[in-house]
């Protein structure tokens, strides 16, 4: 019994090493990339072959930002109370600040297009998330937000509490978030 506890340690410090267990050790898998015009970055290049959904959407960049589950859950979390969709029943949605996910990529471009899974895309003036309290919502009602629903983020506008929102419809509520590009204009 004491002979396989060497064994079994120099097993979980080789697992604790091996290129599967760093995506874990980074906070868990990426769920959002912000590219363009950002300074702040910590990875590379589109890997042909390798992150099709990149390709596919023709989204191709010298260095990024990518953002995990985790750390976007370790970043300030804010909550809105709204009726989504438009006329449904009240929701509660959580998440970071559109403006802060942006600051934390070094962000200087006057536009972000937004783009979900299913290949919707949404270009909106930078400035609108400095002027409303916009999330990067991960959970609604307490619970993360799935794929196949409305996961792995949703763009959440305060509608209900902001007056300048009133009526806005839900072209600008883009769900199934994997990317944000930052241009110029």
């Amino acid at each position: 019994m004491l002979r396989s506890i060497p064994v079994l340690l120099a097993a979980a410090l080789l697992a604790a090493c091996s290129p599967a267990s760093e995506p874990f050790a980074a906070g868990g898998p990426v769920i959002l990339t912000v590219y363009g015009d950002v300074s702040d970055t910590n990875r590379g290049p589109v890997e042909p072959g390798l992150e099709p959904l990149f390709e596919r959407y023709g989204m191709d960049f010298a260095a990024a930002r990518s953002f995990t589950f985790s750390g976007l859950s370790a970043m300030e979390q804010t909550e809105i109370s709204v009726t989504y969709p438009d006329g449904g029943e009240p929701q509660r949605f959580t998440g970071p600040l559109v403006r802060d996910v942006l600051t934390a990529a070094g962000a200087e471009g006057e536009t972000a297009i937004v783009s979900a899974f299913d290949g919707y895309q949404r270009q909106i003036p930078g400035a609108r998330f400095e002027d409303h309290d916009v999330i990067l919502a991960l959970t609604r009602n307490g619970e993360p937000l799935a794929i196949g629903g409305f996961g792995p983020a949703i763009l959440v506008w305060p509608r209900d509490d902001d007056a300048a929102l009133a009526g806005q419809n839900d072209d600008d509520w883009v769900w199934g978030v994997f990317a944000i590009e930052i241009a110029s204009e």
